[in-house]
C-alpha cells in the first residue's frame, strides 16, 4: 500500500505542475496583452514630428516649400507637354507644419477641428498615411493615423481607404470608420478642397485638376508613390472655360 500510495503522488505531480505552468503562462500572456493594448496607443510613430509653427527654421522651411510648389505648378510649360514632379513627404510635412492653417484661414467656410493638431504625412510605395494628435475623453491626446491609396481614374483622384492605427496599435476592421470619416469630410472638403465628392460606397474623389492664376490649369495623369516620396504625372493646359 506504501509503495502504491507513493507511487500514485509521484505520478500526479508532474501532471499538477504541467497545469501550474499552463496557467502562469495563461496568467503572463494576458498581462502582455494588456500591457501592449494600454501601451501602444499612447505611443508616438517615429515618423510622426510635428515641428514648431514658431520655429523660425521650420517656418523657412515651409515657405520655401510653399514657394517652390508655386514656381513649379505656375511654370509657363509647351501646352500638353508631360512633365514630372517628385514631392518628398518631409518636405510638405513643414508645410502642413507651419503653413496649412494660415493658408486655410482664406478659406470662409472651413473651420479647422477642435481638438485635432495640424497634421503629417508619410508616403510608401503602396499610398499616404495621414496622421494627427486626437484629444481623447480623458483630456489627453493620441496620434491617429489613416491611410489611403489614391490613384488618378478617368480625371479623378480617387481616394481609396486603407488601414488604421491609434499610437502604434493597428486597428483592425477600421475601413468602416475611414469610410464613415470619408463621407463626414465631404461638407467641409466641397468648400476646401473644391469638389470632393462621394465615388461609391466606400471611395471619395475629386477632380485631378490645380487651377492656376492665370487661364491655364495643371492635370494630374498618374500618380506614383514610393517610400519617403510621391512623383506627380503632369500636363499643363488652358482653362476650357
Amino acid at each position: 500500500m506504501l509503495e502504491s500510495n507513493a507511487s500514485q503522488k509521484t505520478s500526479q505531480d508532474p501532471r499538477r505542475r504541467s497545469r501550474h505552468r499552463v496557467l502562469l503562462l495563461g496568467v503572463l500572456f494576458l498581462i502582455a496583452i494588456t500591457t501592449l493594448l494600454l501601451v501602444l496607443p499612447s505611443m508616438t510613430p517615429g515618423w510622426f514630428q510635428l515641428a514648431d509653427p514658431d520655429d523660425e527654421t521650420a517656418a523657412d522651411h515651409g515657405q520655401q516649400v510653399e514657394f517652390r510648389l508655386a514656381e513649379e505648378f505656375q511654370l509657363i510649360r509647351p501646352e500638353s507637354e508631360t512633365w514630372r514632379l517628385r514631392i518628398r513627404d518631409e518636405d510638405l510635412n513643414a508645410w502642413l507644419s507651419t503653413r496649412l492653417l494660415p493658408w486655410l484661414s482664406h478659406e470662409q467656410n472651413f473651420i479647422w477641428p477642435e481638438g485635432v493638431s495640424r497634421p503629417q504625412i508619410r508616403f510608401t510605395s503602396s499610398g499616404v498615411q495621414v496622421a494627427a494628435r486626437v484629444e481623447d475623453l480623458l483630456g489627453g491626446d493620441r496620434v491617429v493615423t489613416l491611410g489611403f491609396q489614391p490613384e488618378i481614374i478617368n480625371d479623378q483622384l480617387v481616394l481609396h481607404p486603407g488601414g488604421a492605427s491609434i499610437g502604434r496599435l493597428p486597428v483592425p476592421f477600421a475601413r468602416a470608420a475611414i469610410e464613415a470619416l470619408l463621407k463626414e469630410s465631404l461638407s467641409v472638403g466641397e468648400e476646401a478642397l473644391g469638389g470632393l465628392t462621394a465615388r461609391d460606397a466606400d471611395t471619395a474623389s475629386l477632380e485631378a485638376v490645380i487651377p492656376l492664376v492665370d487661364s491655364r490649369q495643371v492635370r494630374l495623369n498618374s500618380l506614383k508613390f514610393e517610400s519617403g516620396a510621391v512623383v506627380l504625372d503632369a500636363i499643363t493646359v488652358r482653362n476650357p472655360q
